[in-house]
């Protein structure tokens, strides 16, 4: 009897893809990074920031976070180089048995939902502060799945017989000019409506809803010191030279407009929101090129909702990222600005060298407007110009790009020089970073797992699908650049809540860059779907689920009718501004452009009513959390000869002790002129009334 032996035939390995190396590089690196972090971190961190030496009035309040500032750069320096290293292995075509793949991709696509789902749980059991911030509800979550799945099915449906048809009915009635041009309308409408809750006037400081509350303005959230900022340059201060502010530029582009038309609250307001609706448009400058007018509209609406996120209050009375100006439009509409001309000129197939030099001025204004989101923007043009040119020619890229930042800083200096007779102190550019981040007033620890997480997930997953589509040198080059672009911008902005106030509520700031990055994910996903058979893979159905949850914050659209009333009119009103009678205050106690320091939200606006000089480089005292900025406010008052100081607000605990110290003695005191209907107080400096040197 013989037997035979049967051989099983050789199962052969396959080439992976970009795409499997993006999911099968992700755990090494993974493994890779969070133990160097680990380590690193630490000690980096107070080499890299150390403690700036400040001595605060309420040092309870103080949380340093080195360490997490050192670790989040490094973080964003590992997924650089993830985005790299898929580029760098995918061109040495490895191989793999197919049973080894699928499980592999199969097991950290499985590990990629696990850990969004813990991220999601985590989440409802966060309290800070005792609030407790749940941004997408159980329901939300269903209604996203559900249209989720509609997404993936009308994808892959796209190119049916039914929807041909329909898209040729479209391409003709009506007419592409018209179809644009109708479609630039509802994004315009739409931009005008998101931005009414952030217009308010000069008697709308504090207002009553309709059951008799007293509703919460936005102003009472900071916008007075970016108001305060715009008067300062009308009085003679100037950003970059003599005061810090968190638009270092923003207040000079507005000078001119803001004085025509009256240097009202209402024409700050005005103009704040009309920056922003211009950078909103840019955004959708960006999806319409990309994507056609039809569909780029579809992406921009829950674009603009998820941006202007409600953190507090409801459709009727809202406070939002959108009614805060130190978010829109001081941080956000210079990048997307930049980000609209990044991708024109990706767009050209030979872009001239001088057009590059261009794009960089404008870069390098943006970065010097804002460092933290500016420099975000200005990497993103980078990152995107270096894949967008093929070959890269990164050498000239680098020149180009370097000639355009020092083109800015010329550009800067001359306005400086012109209006100051210095050169730009580039310090200021990170004066409050020293203060509020580096020395941690005011700042939050940071944990671990939380919707933050998916977030810097879905910025990670934005800069990994371009290197796959460099990799696989995909057409539709310009949606690569952007990807890259919206990845990087949103991995460098995010530092503002890892770096600084890690609250639920502020990174409801960051949702905007989120929303751009999951409306390009979205995009690549719809037009993959079309060729794909069988169910859509898992990281595409997140892809559209976070799109789902976009699309469900539409549904807290502001009621334009009730905007516009409460614009309108004045009824309602609890406390307007007492600036005028503040003003008459300060001038009936001064001479003319006597130099005075005036510590109010608006102190500066009262100066210019007053006819006085405030040379105070703070916006109040609220921005003087620290002994050293006090010293050097009262050192500018010293040196320009004046002696008095008006306080309008409530000072913090131990600076009205320390004030005194240095020889400031109370000499008037006058009730309900203040911001807000408060006490105001005047301190004159007596020689004799100093009793002890400052410790």
């Amino acid at each position: 009897m013989t037997s035979v032996s049967a051989s099983r035939p050789a199962v052969r390995a396959v080439t992976l893809s970009a795409a499997d190396l993006a999911w099968l590089l992700a755990l090494p690196l993974l493994a890779l990074a969070v133990p160097l972090v680990a380590l690193l971190a630490a000690p980096l961190g107070h080499l890299a920031f150390p403690r700036p030496g400040f001595h605060y009035w309420a040092p309870q309040l103080v949380v340093r976070k080195p360490a997490t500032q050192a670790g989040y750069v490094l973080g964003v320096a590992f997924a650089l180089a993830y985005g790299g290293a898929i580029v760098v292995v995918a061109r040495r075509r490895p191989r793999m048995r197919p049973g080894l793949r699928r499980a592999a991709l199969a097991g950290a696509q499985a590990l990629l939902v696990a850990f969004v789902l813990v991220c999601w749980i985590a989440q409802w059991r966060l309290v800070r502060f005792g609030g407790h911030r749940v941004y997408f509800t159980a329901p939300t979550i269903i209604v996203a799945v559900l249209l989720a799945a509609g997404l993936a099915s009308l994808a892959r449906s796209w190119d049916g017989e039914r929807l041909v048809r329909l898209r040729a009915r479209l391409s003709r009635r009506p007419s592409p000019a018209a179809l644009r041009a109708a479609c630039l309308a509802a994004a315009l409408l739409a931009v005008v409506t998101w931005l009414l809750p952030s217009v308010w006037t000069d008697h709308g400081m504090s207002v009553v809803d309709g059951s008799g509350q007293l509703a919460f303005p936005a102003e009472l959230f900071g916008n007075g010191y970016y108001f305060d900022e715009a008067n300062a340059v009308l009085d003679g201060r100037s950003p970059l030279v003599n005061m810090p502010a968190y638009g270092e530029l923003w207040p000079y582009a507005i000078a001119l407009p803001f004085a025509a038309l009256g240097a009202t609250y209402a024409a700050f307001t005005a103009l704040m929101a009309a920056v922003t609706g211009v950078g909103l448009l840019a955004v959708y400058g960006v999806m319409r090129r990309l994507a056609g007018s039809l569909l780029g509209l579809a992406l921009f609406l829950p674009f603009v909702a998820t941006s202007f996120f409600i953190e507090l209050g409801d459709t009727t009375w809202r406070y939002s990222p959108g009614s805060y100006y130190g978010v829109f439009p001081l941080r956000y509409a210079g990048p997307y600005l930049l980000a609209w001309l990044t991708l024109r000129h990706a767009e050209r197939a030979r872009p001239r060298r001088a057009g590059t030099v261009l794009l960089f001025l404008a870069g390098g204004l943006v970065l010097l407007n804002n460092l933290d989101f500016g420099a975000a923007g200005v990497a993103g043009t980078l990152v995107a110009l270096a894949i967008a040119r093929r070959p890269p020619r990164l050498r000239l890229l680098a020149v180009d790009a370097g000639a355009g930042l020092a083109l800015a800083l010329a550009l800067v200096s001359a306005l400086t020089l012109a209006r100051a007779g210095t050169l730009p102190h580039l310090g200021e550019l990170v004066r409050y970073g020293r203060v509020f981040v580096d020395g941690g007033y005011g700042n939050v620890a940071l944990r671990g797992l939380g919707w933050h997480v998916v977030l810097t997930l879905t910025f990670l997953g934005a800069l990994a699908t371009a290197a796959v589509r460099v990799a696989h040198d995909a057409p539709q080059r310009p949606l690569t650049a952007m990807l890259a672009w919206s990845g990087v911008f949103g991995l460098g902005a995010s530092a503002y809540f890892y770096a600084y106030r890690s609250h639920p509520d502020v990174l409801l700031d960051v949702f905007s860059a989120w929303g751009l990055a999951l409306a390009l994910l979205t995009l690549v996903v719809l037009r993959s779907e079309r060729a794909r058979r069988g169910l859509p893979a898992a990281p595409a159905l997140l892809v559209l689920l976070g799109f789902g949850l976009t699309v469900c914050s539409l549904a807290q659209v502001p009621r334009p009718w009730s905007e516009v009333r409460r614009i309108a009119s004045p009824s309602g009103v609890a406390r307007p501004l007492a600036l005028a009678t503040m003003a008459d205050v300060v001038r009936e106690r001064t001479r003319p452009h006597e130099p005075v320091v005036i510590l109010s939200q608006v102190g500066h606006r009262v100066a210019r009513e007053a006819g006085v000089v405030n040379v105070a480089p703070y916006p109040g005292a609220g921005q003087m959390p620290s002994r050293e900025q006090l010293d050097e406010t009262l050192a500018l008052l010293r040196r320009e000869g004046g002696r008095t100081i008006f306080v309008a607000q409530q000072l913090p605990l131990g600076m009205g002790a320390y004030l005194r110290r240095r020889g400031y003695v109370q000499v008037g005191r006058f009730d309900e002129v203040g911001w807000l209907g408060s006490r105001a107080l005047e301190l004159r400096y007596r020689p004799a009334a100093v009793v002890a040197p400052p410790r």
